[in-house]
């Protein structure tokens, strides 16, 4: 097993001074004192905690030097951390310390070890033990030892909600697992001691800094970390090497890594159907386009991303470790073999953003859940109605700062609520009117949950909706929101338009306010401001939605029709935009361009505004220019790719249109760049980050 190393005198030496070098830094004495009781703890300025007392004292007397060294080790981390700053962590933690004093020998018996992070743990093995039960995440046999120490305890029930029904399980008292938590996280600590670019274990926190404030807040008493004793020995290295380079060049951010790493094993599950002792030499150019694609559409992959990233991270390993991974030339277009079966067949994504489950929410829905969701506890109900009103992410409406609501200092009628868009990296602020109805709400509602926990804390937190893990604060967790929302929808019987349960979704909130906003005629540019967008991409869909929604209503009422300039009605132009072809129709400001479709061609008169002399840009809109020209670089890069294909291939016409089209984009991007230099030069667009660091909304 992978963590089972035979230790022998050398490397317990090593290991112990790594220990006593750690505990040295905290403060020479914690090597000296064996038992640890309130003053002590008291006397040692490093320690936050404050829970414990002269009767639970941590005692370590009795034990061998390397565990004992171990446990040093790890009380030093729990009682400096101000999120553990709990009596009941403490408390719970008294028992295993006591078994580990009288029964060590047994256990190091037991498992023929010398320390505690040497006893394997299913987490940390490649394969898993056929042993583990549950989610594997801790010995059986050490909680095993541990339950006939300190007595059977009752399990603990655990609701959820699965395939639209309450769900039970069982589980075992956290007065047994602890011992496990405790065995894990030594474990954890252990390799820590690798530097970074060797480590299994790596925490996030060690890769992001402290800049990622709503990042830290959100750390609970379990730290998130990538676990590569997923992987096999010889992918980890090609693994851990590419994931350190993205995070290092910003391209991953900590919410979107943990995800990231997760798609290596569909590589790791393949290579080990398809080899009997897999390796990367195993690994070729038609193995990765043709026989791993074909696996993944045999499993119904979604999306693409599993073999792209794939694809990135061998071309990194082949960089990284030349001469152990092999140099690959695989053409990226063969991703164009992955079939898209997350989709509902014929309806592309349009279709999938319509039908799909959690996209969007009916009217009918909505009011079910508006009906009851004050039968929840405060702050939920909050959420939910800011959520729904601002079309705001989930995690930045439960990340709404205690003072995200100011009056506008230019209009009275106004108030001004900022939120910081994570996924973007930048503040938001949307405009309340006080007259309105539903702006109106929407301040009464933050206004009541600041009196609120002013009453609960006594003074205002950091965080509108607050969460205390000791005497860290944080804000609430959306999963736990989450899933009171989801009981309330069973036990209350709310259903989908299909008649199912539904299946709530944070997101689906923030697809009907873009919905409802485009049936109610907004234009791209005002979806884009309201719901926060970086870029057009986004606000099309619900433009294209409403597209869809017209050729429905066509269809049922006779109304939502495209007309000519000579008022003809076409009604073949909604089908061809719904395909998303650009071949057969354009999408142009105001409506659609069917030359493709009558003459084959292409448009050449799509962003016409921009290359046009009578064309004058608002400088307030600078970051909408710079997202323009952000896509249209990629079209131009993808546009490229496809010249080169279609002459490859012998399609001139196609190459002909494609080029045209290629050296159209060409100036639309030398204007709007042109632009960009303009409206930066004049530093007008700075006012809104001057506004942001006079209400205090930036470090700066």
């Amino acid at each position: 097993m992978d963590l089972k190393l035979a230790y022998d005198s050398d490397a317990d030496l090593v290991y112990r001074q790594r220990l006593e070098e750690s505990l040295a830094a905290y403060s020479p004495a914690l090597l000296a004192q064996d038992r640890w009781n309130r003053a002590f703890v008291l006397s040692q300025p490093q320690f936050v905690n404050e829970h414990v007392f002269v009767k639970s004292a941590i005692a370590f007397g009795g034990l061998p030097t390397l565990p004992k060294l171990e446990l040093k080790v790890y009380w030093a981390g729990l009682l400096s951390d101000s999120r553990k700053n709990s009596h009941s962590i403490v408390e719970r933690r008294i028992l295993p310390m006591a078994w580990f004093r009288q029964c060590w020998s047994d256990i190091a018996q037991r498992f023929q070890v010398t320390c505690l992070a040497a006893i394997p743990c299913p987490e940390f093995t490649y394969p898993a033990p056929t042993t583990a039960r549950g989610r594997g995440r801790q010995n059986d046999e050490f909680i095993d030892m541990f339950e006939q120490f300190a007595g059977t305890y009752a399990l603990q029930r655990r609701q959820c909600v699965v395939d639209g029904e309450l769900s039970e399980s069982f589980h075992r008292s956290p007065r047994l697992t602890v011992a496990g938590d405790i065995q894990r996280s030594i474990i954890k600590q252990r390799d820590q001691y690798r530097p970074l670019h060797e480590r299994n274990i790596i925490y996030l926190n060690d890769l992001y800094s402290d800049e990622d404030v709503r990042f830290k807040d959100g750390q609970r008493t379990r730290d998130a970390y990538l676990n590569l004793y997923h992987y096999p020995t010889w992918m980890r290295d090609a693994v851990r090497s590419h994931v350190l380079m993205k995070v290092s060049d910003g391209d991953l951010g900590p919410k979107t890594l943990v995800g990231y790493v997760r798609r290596y094993q569909y590589l790791r599950d393949f290579m080990c159907e398809k080899f009997e002792d897999p390796s990367p030499l195993c690994i070729s150019a038609p193995l990765i386009e043709d026989d791993f694609i074909a696996w993944g559409n045999a499993r119904s992959l979604a999306g693409k991303n599993w073999w792209t990233d794939t694809v990135a991270m061998l071309n990194t390993a082949a960089k990284v470790y030349p001469g152990l991974w092999p140099t690959l030339s695989i053409d990226r277009r063969r991703s164009r073999k992955i079939k898209k079966g997350h989709y509902a067949l014929g309806t592309g994504r349009i279709g999938h953003n319509q039908e799909s489950a959690g996209r969007s929410y009916s009217p009918d829905v909505i009011n079910a859940i508006v009906q009851h969701v004050h039968e929840l506890p405060a702050p939920i109900p909050a959420i939910f109605t800011l959520i729904l009103g601002t079309g705001m992410r989930a995690e930045d409406g439960h990340a709404l700062l205690f003072d995200c609501l100011r009056p506008d200092p230019d209009d009275d009628q106004f108030m001004l609520l900022t939120c910081w868009q994570n996924k973007v990296r930048r503040y938001n602020t949307k405009p309340l009117a006080k007259e309105d109805n539903v702006h109106g709400y929407l301040i009464a509602i933050i206004e009541e949950q600041r009196e609120r926990v002013v009453r609960q804390h006594g003074k205002a937190t950091k965080y509108l909706f607050p969460y205390f893990t000791g005497s860290q604060e944080s804000y609430l967790d959306r999963n736990y929101t989450l899933d009171s929302l989801k009981k309330l929808c069973v036990l209350r019987d709310i259903r989908d338009e299909k008649g199912k349960v539904l299946r709530f979704s944070w997101h689906a909130l923030r697809h009907t306010k873009g919905t409802r906003m485009a049936a109610e005629g907004h234009d791209i540019l005002s979806i884009m401001m309201e719901l926060g967008h970086s870029s057009p991409d986004m606000a099309t869909v619900y433009v294209n939605n409403r597209l869809e929604l017209r050729k429905k209503a066509l269809m049922e009422k006779g109304s939502g029709r495209f007309f000519d300039i000579q008022g003809r009605a076409d009604d073949k132009i909604a089908e061809l935009l719904v395909k998303k072809d650009q071949l057969r129709a354009t999408r142009v400001c105001g409506g659609a361009c069917s030359m493709p479709a009558q003459i084959g061609d292409w448009c050449e008169h799509a962003n016409a505004c921009y290359t046009c002399k009578y064309f004058r840009a608002d400088g307030k809109d600078l970051k909408f220019f710079q997202a323009e020209v952000g896509q249209l670089t990629q079209l131009l890069e993808d546009q490229a790719q496809e010249i080169q294909s279609y002459q490859a291939s012998g399609r001139e016409r196609l190459a002909d249109i494609t080029e045209r089209r290629h050296r159209k984009n060409v100036e639309v991007v030398e204007s709007l760049n042109a632009i960009i230099l303009a409206v930066i030069d004049d530093a007008c667009y700075r006012g809104t980050q001057s506004n942001a660091r006079r209400c205090g909304l930036t470090d700066e």
